[in-house]
């Protein structure tokens, strides 16, 4: 008998692809100045140990929406662009939109949409290399996951 293996539809990092929407809530393709992306959900865990127990015991709790984070080397356009984000995130305004596709935008591939706020905005240098950024949002409510 002659036994088949399949081989998984592995994707490079070099694929992946990140939009934002900007404050006027239009989706910016930022994928050309990232270089570093993620995206986390983690969910909350309970802990219902009792008396007696010879081990903790927990129960799922809320998911939490986590955080996106992305990194890459400085742009004028994307500087101006995540700055004008966090400013307009910490003056009230409406969440952003944030897609992340890790195998990228092609059909049947992995896709997470999330809404979040700047929370984290970095930039740094050093005299033997390049510019860099790095940005994180805080997401709010539930990720979806799909795909294209």
């Amino acid at each position: 008998q002659i036994r088949r293996q399949y081989i998984m539809a592995f994707k490079a990092g070099k694929d992946a692809w990140l939009m934002v929407d900007g404050i006027a809530g239009t989706g910016v393709n930022i994928t050309a100045y990232v270089d570093q992306a993620s995206l986390d959900q983690p969910i909350d865990t309970h802990d219902v140990s009792v008396f007696g127990s010879n081990a903790k015991a927990f129960i799922p709790g809320l998911a939490d929406g986590g955080a996106v984070s992305f990194s890459g080397p400085l742009d004028v356009a994307l500087g101006t662009f995540i700055a004008a984000l966090k400013g307009g995130h910490a003056a009230g305004s409406a969440s952003s939109t944030v897609v992340f596709a890790p195998g990228g935008s092609v059909a049947g591939l992995i896709k997470q949409t999330a809404e979040g706020y700047i929370t984290d905005y970095s930039v740094s240098a050093g005299v033997g290399g390049r510019t860099e950024y790095s940005a994180a949002m805080q997401i709010t409510g539930a990720v979806t996951n799909g795909t294209w």
